[in-house]
């Protein structure tokens, strides 16, 4: 098993240390995942919350701890326990990192926020790809988009990513915002497959989701397969990060001889280097 450190709260731009070799993962399968009355009996309960912001963006969020002392009160045992257990936000094929807010969501929200005239989101299809706790998703229903939200882990869609929609959106507005989502967990691969073959977006959004390149291929044949033929593909990431290898500068030549031509469109030099990706067909 592979695992990474850092922990649920903290908003930095943390290390990725590898912590033994990669070994033979069994992926988690695709399945959708249907909000129903549950989720309203959550939001009450989850009262506690916290705010994302980004210059003048804010979206409500869920405590992550609130909801890990929810489901621990209710006796529901999940991925969160092992990754409470071994302090650790990214366990390989069990844990993907997606109670925490990665340093790069803020950067494309702000890139995103600034080039509002260019980039049109109203009635556009967006999928937002290990979406997390769900802010860029989240971020483009406020502007009226359809999204369809994809984490790898089921909990973190079920209780935090749908609550989330549910607090950002008055009672009978969430209501309808929900009907413009659609929601799936696992595997990008099995995802991919999951969907019907005439599923495109107009826009893909991911953040912080190329650190690990034995996934490459899956992102990229998910790209090739999910995008528009005038659809754009936008990427934060790290340029590299560090104790596994992967970042903007590798995954830009996986797609070289592919369908996929990149372009970098903003980047921060100083500090840890940080950059946004845009990518269309070719």
């Amino acid at each position: 098993m592979t695992s990474f450190r850092f922990n649920f709260s903290g908003n930095t731009d943390d290390f990725l240390q590898s912590e033994d070799k990669e070994e033979e993962v069994e992926w988690l399968s695709c399945e959708e995942i249907i909000p129903n009355n549950q989720v309203k009996e959550i939001k009450d309960l989850f009262s506690h919350t916290k705010m994302f912001t980004c210059d003048d963006v804010n979206i409500k969020r869920v405590s992550p701890n609130n909801i890990i002392t929810y489901l621990k009160d209710k006796g529901i045992e999940t991925v969160l326990d092992l990754s409470e257990k071994e302090h650790s936000d990214l366990i390989t094929g069990k844990y993907e990192g997606g109670m925490k807010i990665w340093e790069c969501t803020y950067d494309l929200i702000r890139y995103l926020k600034e080039n509002l005239e260019i980039i049109l989101f109203k009635d556009k299809k967006v999928l937002d790809l290990g979406c997390g706790v769900g802010i860029l998703g989240i971020y483009s229903l406020l502007q009226g988009a359809n999204v369809t939200f994809q984490d790898y882990n089921k909990v973190v869609i079920e209780y935090s990513t749908i609550p989330n929609i549910y607090l950002n959106f008055e009672d009978e507005e969430s209501s309808e915002k929900i009907k413009k989502c659609k929601f799936y967990s696992g595997d990008w691969d099995s995802f991919d497959k999951l969907l019907e073959e005439s599923e495109k977006f107009d826009i893909i959004l991911t953040s912080d989701t190329l650190y690990n390149t034995n996934n490459y291929n899956k992102l990229i044949n998910l790209f090739q397969h999910r995008l528009s033929d005038n659809g754009v593909i936008f990427i934060a990431s790290k340029t590299h990060y560090f104790g596994v290898g992967g970042g903007t500068s590798q995954f830009e030549s996986a797609i070289k001889d592919t369908s996929l031509k990149s372009e970098v469109i903003w980047k921060k030099r100083n500090g840890f280097q940080r950059e946004i990706l845009k990518i269309k067909k070719s």
